[in-house]
C-alpha cells in the first residue's frame, strides 16, 4: 500500500475501532438503565445465541479468567437466571443454560440491541447496511483465519 493508502487504512482501523467502542458503550448505558451491568448482559447475550456453552468455552467467548466467570455464574445462580448442568462427555465439566427466570431479561437484551442497531443504522440505506454488513464480514473472516493460524 503507497502512503495515502497507508493513512487510509490507518484512519479505518481508528473508526472502525471507535464505532465499535461506541456501540458497545451505547449499548451498555441502554442495558445498565435495566440493572444489567455488562458482565451480567454479557453472560445472558451468549446464552441466547448458544445455550449450553461449556464454561470455559464461555470464559474464552467473554475474554474473561475462569474464575471471574465462576463467580459471576454464581450470583447468577443464586438469582435463578442460570444453571450449570454436568456436561454428559466429560464429567469435570458443566455446561450453563439459561433458566425460565432469565427469558425476560434476554428479551430485553433483544429489545435494546435492536434499539442500539437502529441508533447506529440511522439514515444508512439497506444497500449500504448490506455492503457494510458484507464488508465486515470480509474483515472479520480475514481476522478470525489468523487468529486459527496462530492457535
Amino acid at each position: 500500500m503507497g502512503g495515502s493508502g497507508k493513512d487510509s487504512a490507518t484512519e479505518m482501523s481508528f473508526a472502525l475501532h471507535s464505532a465499535a467502542r461506541l456501540l458497545r458503550r451505547n449499548f451498555d448505558r441502554r442495558a445498565r438503565d435495566h440493572g444489567l451491568s455488562d458482565a451480567r448482559w454479557q453472560v445472558l447475550w451468549h446464552l441466547t445465541r448458544e445455550q449450553g456453552l461449556k464454561q470455559t468455552a464461555l470464559a474464552g467467548r467473554l475474554e474473561m479468567a475462569p474464575i471471574s466467570l465462576a463467580r459471576l455464574l454464581d450470583k447468577l445462580q443464586g438469582e435463578g437466571l442460570v444453571e450449570r448442568r454436568p456436561d454428559p462427555e466429560d464429567r469435570r465439566c458443566f455446561r450453563i443454560y439459561p433458566t425460565d427466570r432469565a427469558q425476560p431479561a434476554m428479551a430485553l437484551l433483544g429489545d435494546l440491541a435492536e434499539e442500539t442497531r437502529s441508533h447506529a443504522l440511522d439514515g444508512f440505506t439497506a444497500a449500504e447496511i448490506g455492503q457494510l454488513q458484507t464488508l465486515l464480514g470480509r474483515l472479520r473472516k480475514n481476522l478470525v483465519g489468523e487468529e486459527i493460524e496462530c492457535d
